[in-house]
C-alpha cells in the first residue's frame, strides 16, 4: 500500500472524467447538429457550451492518467512519499489508515495529509429542509485543503471515536468546531501561506 493506490485513484479518476465528457460530448454534438439545422438559437448555445465542458472533462481525465506527471501531483509533490509511508500502518479501521506522518480517508486515497498538518478536526452536518444529506468528519490541513471523511448514517459512538482517533494522531489539531478553532486554523494556515510565498 502506498503510492500505487495514488495510482489506481488517479487512474479511476481519469477514466471517470473520460467517460463523462465522451458521453456528454456525444449527446452535445448530437443536440447541436439538430440545433444547426434550424438556425441559430439559444439551445444552440447552450449544447455548444457543454460540447466545450466535454472536450474539457476529457483534457482533465488525460492528465489525471498520466500517474507521475499529472498535475494533481505536481500540485501535491509530497504526496507520493506520504503514501509510502503507510507501507507500516500504526492504525487502521473502516474510515482512515494512518501511518507515523500520515493520514488518509481509506475510501478516498487521494485524501491524504501529514499528521503535522491537521490543524483541526470536526464533525460538519449539512441539511436540506431539515434532512441530513451530509455528514462528514472535517480536517482541516494547514495548506488550505479540507479533507471529509464520510460518517453518514453512522452510529454516535462510530463518530465520536473517529474525531477521538484522528485528535490522537494529530498533535497539531483543535477537537470541535468552534470560532477559536477557527481562528487557529486560519492563522495558521496565514503563517503557512506566508512562509511559502517567501521560499
Amino acid at each position: 500500500m502506498g503510492r500505487e493506490n495514488i495510482f489506481k485513484k488517479l487512474n479511476k479518476t481519469g477514466t471517470t472524467f473520460i467517460t463523462l465528457g465522451i458521453v456528454l460530448g456525444i449527446i452535445s454534438l448530437f443536440m447541436t447538429l439538430i440545433f444547426l439545422t434550424d438556425g441559430f438559437s439559444a439551445p444552440l448555445v447552450i449544447f455548444f457550451i457543454f460540447l466545450v465542458i466535454s472536450v474539457l472533462f476529457i483534457i482533465y481525465g488525460a492528465d489525471y492518467k498520466k500517474g507521475e506527471n499529472s498535475r494533481y501531483l505536481k500540485k501535491h509533490p509530497g504526496i507520493l512519499e506520504l503514501a509510502d509511508s503507510f507501507a507500516d500502518p500504526v492504525f487502521e479501521n473502516d474510515f482512515i489508515i494512518v501511518s507515523d506522518r500520515a493520514i488518509a480517508d481509506k475510501k478516498n486515497f487521494l485524501s491524504i495529509v501529514a499528521i503535522d498538518d491537521v490543524l483541526a478536526v470536526y464533525e460538519s452536518i449539512m441539511r436540506t429542509n431539515g434532512i441530513v444529506t451530509s455528514h462528514t468528519v472535517t480536517l482541516c490541513a494547514v495548506d488550505g485543503r479540507n479533507l471529509e471523511i464520510n460518517v453518514f448514517a453512522k452510529n454516535r459512538d462510530a463518530k465520536d471515536e473517529l474525531v477521538l482517533t484522528i485528535s490522537h494522531y494529530c498533535p497539531n489539531a483543535m477537537v470541535g468546531y468552534s470560532s477559536e478553532t477557527m481562528e487557529y486554523v486560519d492563522a495558521k494556515r496565514k503563517e503557512y501561506k506566508e512562509k511559502n510565498s517567501k521560499a
